[in-house]
């Protein structure tokens, strides 16, 4: 199934994603919607239900098949790793969007997003062209200027990871699975 943009000017189609992602808190999404407050004006925020870390990605041009929704959550399924500590310390805007992202290297949470990543490449599918994994929040797009300073640490205790197909454009997350961290 192929959609269109709801824009009466607009016949651009709508692009779907695939992504695993880690989900902030209830505690932390206050903490980063405070944050998020005290960035300035932007063209549109994050929502708080929205809020995530991109662990792996997969741009579409259509409704993801059964197939390969089935393939991805079963490479989820094969991977074990501890629950993660994530620790966000700094704020960063280019002028594009605005993120907040941890400040100094996280090497548990590296070897957990390659451990998914190999899980993902065993069942042959593969990440968008250049995805490349750096741990951040997207909080924001469309602020005039660039930006970087340090913030009060956030922190959450991640205890899963999920998978959710994005309609991009149109703001809707549906998520696909969960699997438990720590198990």
């Amino acid at each position: 199934m192929t959609l269109r943009r709801p824009f009466d000017d607009s016949d651009e189609l709508v692009l779907h994603r695939l992504f695993f992602a880690l989900i902030p808190s209830a505690e932390a999404v206050e903490e980063i919607a405070r944050v998020r407050g005290g960035l300035g004006v932007a063209r549109s925020h994050v929502l708080d239900h929205r809020l995530h870390m991109t662990l792996w990605a997969l741009d579409l041009p259509m409704t993801p098949t059964p197939g390969i929704i089935a393939d991805l959550c079963a490479a989820a399924a094969t991977v074990r790793a501890p629950a993660l500590r994530l620790v966000l310390r700094e704020a960063v805007g280019n002028g594009q969007v605005a993120c907040l992202k941890p400040g100094e290297p996280m090497p548990v949470l590296k070897a957990f997003q390659q451990k998914l990543q190999l899980a993902i490449a065993d069942a042959r599918i593969w990440p968008n062209r250049g995805f490349r994994f750096e741990p951040h929040v997207t909080v924001a797009y469309g602020q005039e200027e660039g930006f970087r300073r340090e913030v009060l640490p956030i922190s959450w205790r991640a205890e899963e990871f999920v998978l959710i197909h994005s309609l991009v454009g149109l703001t809707e997350h549906i998520p696909l699975g969960r699997w438990a961290l720590g198990a």
